[in-house]
């Protein structure tokens, strides 16, 4: 009953959390940035399914999935029916999301061709693992209405289950450090301040949070391998707990990818622009030493024109000002 109750407060939380992040997301990336790309689609479906799996969750527990006993207007095998689907759902929005933080690394290694392959090879790779894991959890029973208890057939035992529950944990955790580890890797050489470095690695890196849940999660899937059946209450109540650390990981790393896409925000805030204060005090104090260096002003009706204008300022009056402009790549 822990993980039954757990589940709609943990949904919800993130329903608003990734609503939020990813709706700020599309914000700066088509207003401000101007730069809404492939990444940021992937996102998008990822929400969308995110969404999808807590509604098809939402009608399994509202219709008495892992409750010890059921009420008369509970209907069993609309539960187990839909809990079915949001675990398909939730191998495949693991995958969207995953992709998704890979097109941002592989849009930030532009020139970075090495890393860019890197990163292909990885998404052909994540594609290859979900298709083999979606088609055993769809076809965990033949036919897969036994799995909710209509008709006869016969159903995987539950250790494959697990395995493949830990198979999807493994790939998830792999691919959160990997991701996590590469802007490492794609700022090392670039022109910007220890700082600013500093605060893009913190951002694409924040989705290894999401493989803490993973790890959690990793102790209860041996609950399911040491299932004798892969149905009935136990089993419901097992795999109940599992997926709320499963929904809390999706969750997680849909909010932490979208936060790396909102640093544009962050000059808002007092505390976002740290050199803005003093700004102007510098660009002042640096033009005022070089007007002191250039000595006193010359007026050029002083001068003599007739010939040419080759000695319309002074000689040795002349002073060189070099200026900089340094502009930072959309992330």
């Amino acid at each position: 009953m822990w993980a039954r109750d757990s589940l709609p407060p943990a949904m919800i939380t993130f329903l608003v959390l990734d609503i939020i992040a990813v709706g700020l997301r599309g914000f700066v990336r088509t207003r401000m940035s101007k730069s809404f790309g492939y990444d940021d689609w992937a996102m998008c479906a990822a929400l969308i399914g995110y969404v999808t799996l807590c509604a098809l969750t939402f009608v399994s527990i509202g219709n008495g999935y892992g409750a010890d006993e059921m009420r008369p207007e509970w209907n069993p095998v609309t539960a187990v029916k839909f809990f079915v689907a949001s675990t398909l759902a939730y191998v495949i929005v693991v995958y969207i999301a995953k992709i998704s933080v890979a097109l941002v690394l592989y849009r930030i290694a532009v020139t970075n061709k090495p890393i860019r392959l890197f990163l292909v090879i990885s998404m052909v790779v994540l594609t290859l693992w979900t298709i083999v894991t979606t088609l055993i959890v769809a076809f965990q029973c033949t036919p897969l209405s036994v799995a909710w208890g209509e008709g006869t057939g016969t159903c995987l035992p539950a250790y494959v289950l697990a395995n493949t529950g830990y198979s999807i944990s493994a790939m998830d955790i792999a691919s959160s450090f990997l991701y996590a580890g590469l802007p490492v890797f794609l700022l090392k050489g670039v022109q910007l301040s220890t700082r600013m470095k500093a605060s893009i690695i913190v951002l694409l890196g924040l989705g290894v949070v999401s493989s803490i849940a993973t790890v959690i999660r990793l102790k209860y899937l041996i609950d399911v391998a040491n299932l004798t059946s892969a149905t009935g209450v136990e089993a419901a109540n097992a795999y109940l707990t599992t997926f709320v650390y499963s929904v809390t990981e999706l969750g997680l790393t849909i909010f932490t990818a979208s936060l790396a896409a909102l640093r544009p925000l962050l000059k808002f805030l007092p505390f976002g622009n740290p050199h803005s204060s003093n700004q102007g005090y510098v660009h002042s104090k640096k033009k005022s030493e070089l007007r002191s260096d250039m000595g006193p002003p010359v007026k050029l009706d002083d001068l003599d024109t007739s010939a040419s204008q080759e000695h319309i300022i002074p000689q040795g009056q002349i002073q060189k000002e070099t200026q900089y402009r340094v502009e930072y790549s959309k992330v």
